[in-house]
């Protein structure tokens, strides 16, 4: 009957992941306890601030839906919804869809209750050149955030390099001895 029909699951049925962002410590519960391997934890930047602690990342392609992750999370912030339908075209930019940060729950819960039909809450998402992903939700609202990283140990801070005076006088260094190797090449070849 999919995708013509609607068809109703069942009471708390298990169904796509929700995170509560702010309730998450990272404490990767739900990634060690998961027999598929399905979630990593992932460092975010919201706003511009990285965010305290990573967060987990489903991929839908290895998921089982057993909710292991759910009924491990010490602080209640993974959950899970009854929308459960998610079918795309098979395009590379539809794939992206299977590989996601949960988003809250109230907000999944918002959209499934406006368009009754238990679809994935996000139609898009998008990766900018700066990094940026952008979630465009099934009501037009978007959710942004920046991937920083993965693991459980924040990623490292890229440090701005200045040139020593040892690197300075490398590089004037090099050019010179190019061009008296090319001299003593050509006096080679002349002889």
């Amino acid at each position: 009957k999919i995708p013509f029909e609607k068809i109703e699951p069942a009471p708390k049925y298990r169904g796509f992941h929700t995170l509560d962002w702010k309730k998450c410590v990272g404490c990767n519960f739900c990634g060690q306890i998961c027999p598929a391997r399905a979630i990593e934890m992932t460092w975010l930047e919201v706003d511009g601030k990285m965010e305290k602690r990573p967060h987990p990342k489903v991929d839908y392609g290895r998921c089982t839906f057993c909710q292991f992750c759910v009924d491990v999370c010490p602080t209640g912030a993974l959950g899970f919804t009854e929308a459960y339908y998610l079918s795309t075209g098979g395009s590379e930019e539809d794939l992206e869809l299977f590989n996601w940060v949960p988003i809250h729950p109230d907000k999944v819960r918002e959209l499934n209750e406006k368009f009754g039909d238990y679809r994935f809450p996000v139609e898009k998402i998008e990766k900018k050149a700066d990094g940026t992903y952008v979630y465009h939700l099934r009501d037009g609202s978007t959710i942004e955030f920046k991937i920083l990283g993965y693991g459980i140990r924040p990623p490292k801070k890229p440090t701005p390099t200045k040139p020593t005076a040892k690197t300075a006088e490398k590089k004037e260094t090099k050019p010179a001895e190019k061009k008296e190797n090319v001299k003593q090449a050509e006096k080679k070849e002349g002889a």
